[in-house]
């Protein structure tokens, strides 16, 4: 996975030869070392300065949440064995043990794409001062994970999840807490298609989720699409893949094979989340995942604004997740 500094690289070297083309044309027309001096300069600064003005508003914005790290909130560096693999997690939790008690619940956080565990700490934060413990993990070929593996392997991103589950069930310190857990994009997709079969997990929040994940991936737009390619994600997954990263194939197997009275259980412990204006994964995957999970209106938040990452949309996001673990 290219880190900013490779791609810093890359541009400057981009940026280089461009200028240098535009060094070699004006020099071929006969202007003055000032032009060539001059359109070469501009032509780098052209193409490189755009890198950086994205990259710091880009920071800017994933950084805002630092002031979060507060005196009363633990966090311990756990690490988690999966095939052979190990994946980095933060263990965050309240001081206050009465608090923790009192919930006497683990929340496992799956975060987005290309999204270190740090990302979401504005979300799952407000979680762990209302005593949940929480569990938000880099997955593989991501931050401190990113040796496990390729992050855009996402059959095994749900593998390392039920890992992860298999974990906590067996941790002494943990086994005994109920667990919820929260993905945001291809967090959320991991989230359902592992997590709702599971039954050692009670409640679900899915966060702009995709439903059908071959039907989404040959629909996205064109720069979508590039994006996906550059990052290593497979455009054309067979239909074994597409089964096992589809929420709504998942849920419609499993619903086929309960009983009614079990399905209640299991279609009650979902809450689903998107926003309208969604680019990356339009607003019909959640309509399509509310229909087959026949969800009432208590169990879903749609949201006008905030594109797929839920810009704005933070303590919509805090308040409702917060509603539906506390009922």
């Amino acid at each position: 996975m290219l880190t900013k500094t490779h791609k810093r690289i890359i541009v400057i070297l981009i940026a280089f030869l461009v200028s240098a083309f535009i060094w070699y044309v004006n020099a071929s027309w006969g202007n003055t070392l000032r032009i060539l001096l001059i359109a070469s300069i501009l032509t780098f600064l052209t193409v490189y300065a755009p890198f950086e003005i994205y990259f710091t508003f880009r920071d800017i914005w994933f950084d805002r949440w630092d002031v979060l790290y507060l005196k009363s909130l633990e966090i311990k560096k756990v690490k988690i064995k999966v095939d052979g693999d190990i994946i980095y997690a933060d263990l965050v939790e309240s001081k206050d043990q009465e608090a923790v008690k009192l919930r006497n619940t683990i929340i496992v956080v799956s975060a987005g794409f290309s999204d270190k565990k740090e990302t979401l700490q504005y979300y799952y934060y407000p979680l762990a001062y209302q005593g949940y413990v929480i569990l938000a993990y880099d997955a593989r070929g991501i931050g401190e994970s990113k040796k496990a593996g390729h992050r855009a392997d996402f059959l095994k991103r749900i593998e390392d999840f039920n890992s992860i589950i298999d974990w906590i069930t067996v941790n002494e310190e943990l086994k005994n807490l109920k667990i919820y857990t929260l993905g945001i994009s291809i967090g959320a997709i991991t989230v359902l298609c592992a997590g709702f079969p599971n039954e050692n997990i009670e409640k679900i929040v899915a966060v702009s989720s995709m439903s059908h994940y071959k039907q989404s991936i040959s629909a996205a737009n064109i720069i979508v699409k590039f994006s996906y390619h550059m990052k290593g994600v497979n455009l054309f997954p067979d239909e074994d893949v597409n089964q096992k990263l589809s929420p709504y194939l998942v849920i419609e197997r499993l619903k086929n094979t309960l009983s009614q009275t079990e399905w209640n259980i299991f279609s009650e412990k979902v809450f689903l989340i998107h926003s309208k204006n969604d680019k990356v994964i339009p607003f019909v995957n959640f309509e399509e995942n509310k229909s087959i999970l026949k969800l009432p209106d208590e169990k879903q938040l749609i949201l006008r604004k905030g594109g797929h990452m839920q810009k704005k949309n933070e303590l919509a996001l805090v308040g409702a997740t917060l509603r539906f673990f506390n009922s």
